[in-house]
């Protein structure tokens, strides 16, 4: 009974071994399910560890009797013993490699979906939309500083893919140069939108600058038109009163005139 269990026992192991040297982790779909396949497949192994121990019992008490093929039988028992640890070696060198490769497509996925969210935000600031008037470019100011609070807030995203890359990389995954690439991609991108924000920060200053003077000018503009009316009337007045009432007038006009010219000489240093 010994060499038909024997028997039996490498042709089993033999059919294991070519099921554990599937490389099926190399193709990254559907991943959870073979790792479940090779759990299940992992339990069936260890349920069939009874079988080597029966045989280490038959075999040892055959050769304690002095079994004619003592020596064939310790032989048989240590291949079987190498087969069984090379299949063990195998089972784990598969389930390893499943899980590497599961944790790789969950850190491309993370990698995508930040830079999708990184590619998003670069076209919002870099807009040529800087705003017609002073009322359009505060709206716009308002939409950038939501804009910089989520930014803020998703900053932790960048550093959790960094993370998760420096971890895969000290645990020594074999997929090193992608993972190394696509973090260097990462992180570069997220400097030249910090770096995009600030000039779109920037742009918006000088928008706002510019349609403030603009709007200064406009008001200054219509003062002097409405000052120009008044100076250009031919009421002198018809008696004492109506003349002291347009001299008082006139002395306000002349403060004004004083306060207006300090206003044109400030837009005109602004101007220049």
């Amino acid at each position: 009974y010994f060499k038909r269990d024997a028997d039996e026992l490498e042709g089993w192991i033999y059919e294991k071994l070519q099921a554990a040297s599937d490389e099926n982790y190399k193709d990254p779909t559907n991943l959870q399910a073979k790792i479940q396949k090779h759990q299940a497949f992992e339990a069936e192994v260890a349920a069939h560890s009874n079988a080597i121990v029966l045989l280490d019992n038959t075999g040892s008490e055959m050769i304690a009797q002095h079994h004619f093929s003592s020596d064939l039988i310790r032989k048989r028992l240590e291949e079987l013993h190498r087969l069984w640890e090379l299949l063990l070696s195998r089972l784990a060198d598969k389930g390893l490699k499943l899980q590497q490769a599961l944790v790789l497509v969950q850190f491309i996925r993370h990698c995508d979906e930040v830079m999708f969210w990184i590619h998003d935000k670069e076209a919002f600031v870099t807009t040529d939309e800087f705003g017609h008037d002073l009322e359009h470019v505060e709206v716009l100011q308002r939409k950038f500083d939501e804009f910089q609070k989520d930014m803020a807030s998703q900053e932790y995203r960048v550093t959790e893919v960094n993370e998760l890359a420096d971890k895969l990389l000290l645990d020594g995954h074999p997929e090193r140069d992608t993972i190394l690439g696509r973090k260097e991609e990462l992180n570069e991108s997220w400097q030249r939108l910090k770096q995009l924000a600030i000039l779109r920060q920037e742009k918006l200053f000088g928008a706002h600058e510019i349609q403030r003077f603009n709007r200064d000018a406009d008001e200054t503009m219509t003062w002097i038109a409405e000052k120009d009316v008044v100076l250009s009337s031919d009421d002198f007045g018809r008696d004492l009163a109506s003349v002291q009432t347009l001299q008082r007038k006139h002395e306000g006009i002349e403060r004004d005139l004083a306060a207006l010219e300090d206003k044109v000489a400030t837009l005109g240093a602004e101007a220049d």
